[in-house]
């Protein structure tokens, strides 16, 4: 985006002359100006000349001698221009001057000699004095061309091309959510604002009526408009103007428009170009007489094509908006108009429209197309309802007022209306908590009222509400304070080193010693995502209907947040369990989720096994096991009650319920066998599930480690017939109270099936704390354990 100074005088009086200060301050207050462009800075040193006389260089082919009358004098020249001429006049630039020697390397002239000839100055072509843009077809062998005759000879190049100017280059990444900042009188209120500049008498934004002198007829515009989809074209203005003759561009419109980039074309266009980056609104103007029947606002349809005003056939996307006839699309909406319908010499009636487009149509067709223009730039960013129809009354009226027999011949069309904005309360204290500066109610009220929002309210609470041209960005009260804080300006805020606490916070090491236990146990730790699809949980007995879904899943496979950690287990057994021996242990930490439920986190395990030959090398009891003695390293004693619940996924007559002092926390089961066929693996998996955050409202016990003893120990081993259907952890509660000598009482060895009978061989340790015990007085305390198994 390119702001002139010079364009920003028409409205404001600059306080602060120096250009780099007012970039400067637009950097501090609104936008990143990366570069400040001053006009002429190369034509110093440079005059109108004329050419007085041309001969052939006597020793060089391709060069010429010429005389050149500049305000020095006559100046002796050696020249290679291929489109000399006697009495032209030319862009001269004196001995001394600095220029891009051929557009490139910087150099200051010196009288000099070329070939054997003086030459004491240049005639220079558009790039070699940075006027390329003034001037683009004179570049290369051709000399910059003024015409013929004596006026103006001798006059300051600078002054006689108008280029007094500075141009501000801003940042577009800086102003992407600012659609009032693509506009000289959207940085002329930020100039006002900051402090730096103050209005001209009537030329304040609220004060500007450019509809005063139109005057519209009640003549209908000769064809139906119609908007198919009209949130797509909220705002909408339109009329038509009959001219005699296009007219030539004004030197002060065309000097505006050239210093920030636009290449003069007609007065209609260039009056468009000119309220575009004047008011922040591109507008087109179409040849009324070639648009036939009925015009659509629509989206466009798959195949369509539009040759644009670059005369490049191009093909449209399908929902980019365009506008069509009865002879097909005659426009791409708010990125290129379509060569078919417009201005030309012959033009004379203009069908002149203004728009307020859908922002996310716009960056659809422009990535659909490839094609960025100045008008999709800004028209992406979301252009104003007031704005709109301020361009379309300000190119109106610069239309009558600068084109021969400019007339409007029909009534406005208009449809939508400029919005309202909604008042917003700020608290002033928490302006003040978040700028870190002493913000008064009446500063805050002053910058707020200098951006033209309406503000009320006490010394704590402002009711604010934003002005029309702000209401796609102005959305609540942190907009406003980021407002208050530019103006107020970041750099008069006091830096301040941020204070915290550096003690470290209490670390939950629970779950990371049941993770390490489990690892040192051969485990290995999944980290799958918490998304996952109905198929596989259909292939784990899972109803999909209770689980959590997405709303914008990227596809079925990941639709669902995991309602348990199992699925992900399973799924991982399926494709690794033939990367390992026989045994395959797994476990993993995450979320779950469950519609209707409180979410927890919730731990998972898994012992899947190729095969398993004897009771001992049971993945169910296997797992119970581990899981007994990991937790006890994170300070919990688990014990194991029978299940009345089976989930679905679990053997109904192998489940468990896993508790902890008393209270329920999770399950233990062997995996059903109609889930492992589901997953190709054998039968006998064994699962267990914990709830997390259940675990951890129960306190820990604090391990404490007691003295080695100063007696041996006596143990026994014993070897019985066992059944299923008894309970071994009642036994070895009824063997514990056999004696007070009886250290500890375990299960050593298994031997047999899972159905049947089995062999259990239980160790008894005997041990007195006083004396070093008798093989008879161990062997008396052990008969007791042998009449219970009798």
């Amino acid at each position: 985006m390119k702001i002139s100074l010079r364009w920003l005088s028409d409205y404001i009086d600059f306080s602060l002359q120096d250009p780099q200060g007012i970039s400067d301050a637009i950097t501090a207050h609104t936008a990143e100006v990366d570069e400040v462009e001053v006009q002429g800075v190369l034509l110093g040193s440079c005059c109108v000349g004329k050419v007085l006389s041309i001969t052939k260089h006597p020793n060089a082919d391709k060069l010429q001698l010429c005389e050149v009358l500049t305000d020095k004098g006559a100046k002796p020249v050696v020249c290679g221009g291929t489109n000399l001429r006697e009495g032209m006049r030319v862009a001269f630039a004196h001995t001394g001057a600095r220029v891009k020697w051929h557009g490139e390397e910087m150099m200051t002239l010196e009288p000099v000699k070329i070939r054997g000839e003086k030459s004491e100055g240049m005639i220079c072509a558009a790039e070699e004095l940075g006027i390329e843009t003034q001037f683009p077809e004179c570049t290369g062998h051709d000399i910059v061309d003024l015409g013929d005759g004596d006026e103006d000879v001798g006059k300051p190049l600078q002054e006689y091309l108008g280029l007094i100017d500075t141009i501000l280059h801003i940042d577009n990444h800086a102003i992407t959510h600012r659609a009032d900042l693509f506009s000289h009188i959207g940085f002329a209120r930020e100039c006002v604002a900051m402090g730096i500049a103050t209005w001209k008498p009537g030329k304040k934004p609220s004060e500007l009526q450019f509809d005063r002198d139109l005057q519209f007829t009640s003549d209908s515009i000769p064809f139906d408009f119609v908007i198919e989809e009209e949130h797509l074209m909220p705002r909408y203005c339109a009329c038509v103007i009959e001219i005699d003759d296009l007219g030539e561009t004004p030197n002060w419109m065309r000097e505006r428009l050239e210093a920030v980039g636009w290449r003069c074309l007609s007065t209609a266009v260039d009056i468009t170009n000119f309220v575009a980056t004047e008011i922040g609104v591109p507008l087109h103007s179409f040849d009324a007489d070639d648009i036939v029947g009925t015009v659509h606002m629509r989206k466009a349809k798959e195949g369509e094509k539009l040759t644009t005003l670059d005369k490049k056939e191009r093909d449209l996307p399908e929902g980019a908006l365009i506008l069509s006839d009865d002879e097909g699309v005659f426009d791409l909406l708010g990125i290129m108009g379509g060569l078919r319908s417009s201005t030309k010499e012959t033009t004379r009636r203009i069908y002149l429209h203004s728009a307020s487009i859908d922002t996310v149509s716009i960056r659809k067709a422009i990535i659909g197309t490839g094609l960025r223009t100045d008008a999709g730039t800004v028209y992406e960013k979301g252009v104003p309802h007031v704005t709109t129809e301020m361009g379309f009354f300000r190119a109106a009226q610069l239309m009558l007022q600068l084109m021969p027999g400019a007339r409007i011949v029909s009534e406005l069309e208009s449809v939508g209306d400029n919005g309202e904005g909604s008042p917003i309360e700020l608290s002033l204290p928490r302006t003040q908590s978040l700028l870190g500066a002493e913000v008064t109610a009446a500063a805050a009220k002053d910058m707020l009222r200098s951006l033209d929002f309406t503000v009320a309210g006490t010394e704590d609470v402002l009711t604010v509400t934003p002005p029309l041209h702000r209401l796609g960005d102005i959305e609540g009260p942190h907009d406003l304070i980021e407002e208050v804080g530019r103006i107020y300006g970041y750099n008069n805020i006091e830096a301040s080193l941020p204070e915290a606490s550096i003690v470290p916070p209490e670390r939950e090491t629970r779950v990371h010693s049941l993770r390490d236990a489990l690892q040192d146990d051969g485990y290995l730790e999944l980290l799958p995502l918490s998304l996952l699809g109905p198929d596989l949980l259909q292939k784990c007995s899972l109803d999909p209907e209770v689980c959590v879904g997405i709303a914008n899943a990227i596809g079925k496979e990941t639709s669902l947040l995991t309602p348990s950690t199992l699925p992900a287990l399973l799924e991982h057994a399926e494709t690794n369990l033939a990367q390992v021996p026989n045994t395959l242990r797994t476990f993993h930490v995450s979320k779950v989720f469950t519609e209707g439920k409180d979410d927890h986190t919730q731990f998972g395990a898994l012992i899947t096994k190729k095969q398993s030959a004897s009771l001992k090398e049971d993945a169910f009891l296997e797992l119970k096991q581990q899981l007994q003695t990991s937790l006890a390293v994170a300070g919990y004693e688990l014990s194991l009650v029978p299940s009345t619940d089976t989930p679905p996924f679990g053997n109904p007559t192998r489940t468990a319920v896993l508790q902890v002092d008393g209270k329920d926390v999770g399950l233990l089961f062997t995996v059903a066998d109609s889930v492992c066929n589901s997953f190709g693996i054998p039968s006998g998996a064994a699962g267990a599930v914990i709830n997390i955050d259940a675990l951890l409202e129960i306190p820990a016990e604090t391990t404490v480690f007691s003295r080695l003893p100063n007696f041996p120990e006596v143990s026994y081993d014993i070897t019985v017939d066992y059944s299923h259907e008894k309970s071994v952890g009642d036994l070895l509660g009824k063997i514990r109270e056999s004696s007070d000598l009886l250290e500890s009482a375990e299960v050593v060895d298994l031997y047999g099936k899972q159905e049947g009978d089995y062999k259990l061989t239980l160790r008894c340790v005997y041990r007195s704390s006083e004396k070093t015990l008798t093989e008879q007085e161990a062997k008396k305390e052990f008969e007791k354990v042998e009449k219970l198994l009798n």
